[in-house]
């Protein structure tokens, strides 16, 4: 697994690299080889169309963006990384929003309301989901990321499918556990 050799700009890949190293909760930053980017593409492609979550579809948009970039990078993270300002997960059903992610505050807000179904952080709008008809498709949406004063553009995060997550904690030994994830990131 190579260290970017033969990249077109590997000391942009280094100063990303290192750059992510140093926020909090992230343990490992790994160079993908064109063989793991293979192997996730076709996991991803794979993935498309299964149920997710047991809640519908899945429409994975991030992945999807982090491979439009030249750059592909993976990091592993613990529990004190800080995930991206939600919504992290979006549930359709046609064109309508009918469930997302969202903060415990925004959580205690919403079950105050009785046309929501607040399961955690998640959020059912009752008024929109009873009158829907058709498979419910979860959309994972891409996240931006801000990677400071590095000359890296268009920075997209995106969480991996099951499948993609199991083949990185697989090929580069990452311990199986709900405290520890993955997360795509990709720049141009």
């Amino acid at each position: 697994m190579s260290e970017c050799s033969g990249c077109k700009n590997e000391s942009l890949v280094q100063q990303v690299k290192e750059y992510m190293l140093q926020v909090p909760g992230v343990k490992e930053v790994l160079i993908l080889t064109e063989e793991d980017k293979k192997a996730i593409e076709k996991l991803e492609e794979e993935a498309k169309g299964n149920v997710l979550m047991g809640m519908g579809e899945g429409d994975n948009q991030g992945i999807a963006e982090v491979f439009k970039r030249e750059y592909i990078l993976c990091f592993t993270t613990n529990k004190k990384y800080i995930w991206p300002e939600p919504p992290n997960v979006i549930m359709m059903q046609g064109s309508e929003v009918i469930g997302f992610d969202c903060t415990e505050a925004d959580a205690l807000e919403y079950a105050k309301n009785s046309n929501y179904m607040v399961m955690g952080t998640f959020i059912m709008d009752k008024t929109k989901a009873a009158g829907n008809t058709g498979k419910p498709i979860v959309v994972l949406p891409p996240k931006p990321c801000d990677l400071g004063d590095i000359e890296a553009k268009d920075a997209v995060l995106g969480s991996p499918s099951t499948p993609s997550d199991e083949y990185i904690r697989e090929v580069y030994d990452f311990e199986k556990s709900n405290e520890n994830g993955t997360f795509f990131l990709g720049f141009n």
